[in-house]
């Protein structure tokens, strides 16, 4: 049986995401295009949010987290729309939702409260996750704002329940491993209805 985390890795993996989420907000974005999030409430399909979307930046100063910043629509367009990048900073699914109410153009549509968010589904990655090794981390799990309903531990190991994550990108930003064990598939980027990744780890195409 894996051992459980000592207080003592707790509060260091607790720490060290707390620090990295500080240092992160001044990096620009390393991630491709089609690794970005778009914010809570975006249009979809996503070309509906990428017509909508102006650049005009008021949600970034809303984000209370600074979780919203601009970056580039696809690498052969001028054109900045607002995105999320968690391994940067997740987004904390704000109870108001204040970047939805400064968008001005109706990019992001209104939503009854942030369980309804969908910017994609958080996908393990078994190959790299603790857990699948045999050792203990349930740090995903510990910042996931719906657990035991977004993520859960069957057998000892993370699983995450496509219906009701949000992709708000938590369990990502506090993953310890380096590359990470979870990631954030973007909503553009699973296979709708079912909301499951298109590609696998490893690259695996479904369909």
């Amino acid at each position: 049986m894996p051992r459980e985390l000592s207080r003592k890795e707790l509060f260091s993996g607790l720490f060290d995401f707390l620090r990295e989420a500080r240092q992160e907000v001044s990096r620009p974005a390393t991630l491709p295009p089609e690794r970005l999030l778009r914010p809570p409430g975006a249009l979809f399909p996503d070309p509906q949010y990428l017509a909508a979307c102006t650049g005009c930046e008021k949600c970034v100063p809303a984000c209370q987290q600074e979780a919203i910043f601009m970056a580039h629509a696809d690498p052969a367009s001028e054109k900045r729309v607002a995105v999320i990048v968690p391994e940067r900073k997740p987004c904390y699914l704000c109870t108001e939702l204040p970047c939805i109410a400064a968008c001005p153009d109706g990019a992001l549509r209104s939503l009854g409260n942030p369980r309804q968010v969908r910017m994609g589904v958080a996908q393990v990655d078994p190959r790299i996750c603790r857990p699948f090794r045999g050792e203990a981390c349930d740090l995903c799990l510990r910042f996931c704002p719906l657990p035991d309903e977004a993520i859960r531990f069957i057998n000892g190991r993370p699983i995450v329940v496509h219906e009701i994550c949000t992709g708000c990108g938590m369990c990502e930003a506090a993953c310890p491993e380096r590359p990470r064990a979870i990631k954030v598939v973007p909503e553009r980027e699973l296979i709708p209805g079912v909301r499951l990744p298109k590609v696998l780890p490893g690259g695996l195409r479904v369909g």
